[in-house]
């Protein structure tokens, strides 16, 4: 059995040992132990009568040691130490072995899990992108021959986006970077959310411009100093997300939620809004030329200065209070 004995398996050997052992003890007493008959009616001497009484009792204790009560309570005591020691042994013996093929199969994980992470640094940008595929399927699908925890699990699959994410960095090939993009976005592991989990992911100096992160969840994720061009945020939330000095130029932010979205010194220049939340959000120092805020909820939004020049060479510095009253006259948003 792969991982030893089984907790019935142990029981059935001890109870089966315990009762082999009370079927030869017993019917060894009938063997060693004869009737014995002692007739008094001949003798007459009360002598000779007392020794005879003493005889019976001695005889009755004999018995009562080795068939009566006393018999079975040491049998008992017999029971309780032998099956304690059986089974304690047996007991052990499984779970060390279920610990010995536990600490083996994980080591047979990590070495498969190291070996698709080795591939992300093949010279061949076709092997690096099937390394992507590989560790987004982890991400999608969480292969059921890796049986590992709970704990494990969730471990493997937060090192996985954070290396996708740290690839997205260093990636030079476009088409990779694509695939990385598609790959990262895979974990569906909250099932009570229909948005992908990239919480908290640090995707800093990140370059995954054309990305499609539409319906995704970046709570408190950060993106400082990453190139997000072209990409789509739609739909998703960006809750408390950071794009401080992130390169944005024409990024897609219709119907997300940006509560506390953090979005100062980038370049949001050609960048749309529709209908998003912007709540709390921080535009500070941002280059906004070309925004489009049409149906986009504004609220508290942070004080500061945005550039609204077309090249984005601070040029035209107007406060981030005047630039949305301008977007709201000129849309009646």
């Amino acid at each position: 059995m792969e991982g030893g004995l089984s907790q019935r398996a142990i029981v059935f050997l001890v109870s089966l040992l315990l009762i082999a052992m009370v079927a030869v003890i017993y019917g060894v007493q009938h063997f060693v132990d004869p009737e014995v008959t002692v007739t008094s009616a001949t003798l007459s001497d009360q002598k000779t009568e007392y020794e005879i009484s003493k005889l019976e009792a001695e005889i009755s204790r004999i018995r009562s040691d080795t068939a009566g009560s006393l018999f079975w309570l040491k049998l008992i005591a017999l029971f309780v130490t032998v099956g304690g020691a059986v089974g304690g042994y047996l007991v052990g013996q499984s779970l060390n072995t279920s610990r010995r093929l536990s600490f083996e199969h994980r080591k047979d994980v990590d070495a498969a899990y190291q070996s698709i992470v080795n591939e992300l640094s093949e010279e061949s940008p076709i092997l690096r992108a099937a390394a992507s595929v590989k560790l987004g399927s982890i991400l999608k699908t969480f292969p059921v021959e890796w049986r590992v925890t709970k704990e494990r699990k969730y471990q493997i699959v937060q090192l996985t986006k954070q290396i996708l994410a740290a690839a997205l960095s260093i990636e030079s090939d476009t088409k990779v970077r694509k695939t990385i993009t598609i790959s990262i976005a895979l974990d569906n592991s909250d099932a009570d959310s229909e948005l992908a989990n990239l919480r908290e992911l640090d995707l800093s100096g990140a370059c995954g411009n054309d990305a499609y992160w539409a319906k995704c969840d970046f709570f408190g994720a950060d993106f400082y100093s990453a190139d997000m061009s072209a990409s789509s945020f739609r739909k998703s939330s960006l809750e408390y997300t950071q794009f401080r000095e992130a390169v944005l130029q024409g990024a897609v932010f219709n119907e997300s939620n940006c509560v506390g979205t953090n979005f100062a010194m980038s370049d949001l220049r050609g960048a749309t809004f529709t209908n998003a939340i912007l709540d709390g959000v921080n535009f500070d120092q941002a280059k906004v030329f070309g925004v489009d805020l049409v149906g986009a909820t504004i609220e508290n939004p942070m004080a500061g200065q945005v550039d609204c020049s077309a090249d984005g060479d601070g040029s035209e510095w107007v406060s981030v209070k005047s630039w949305i009253d301008e977007k709201r006259t000129q849309a009646d948003i």
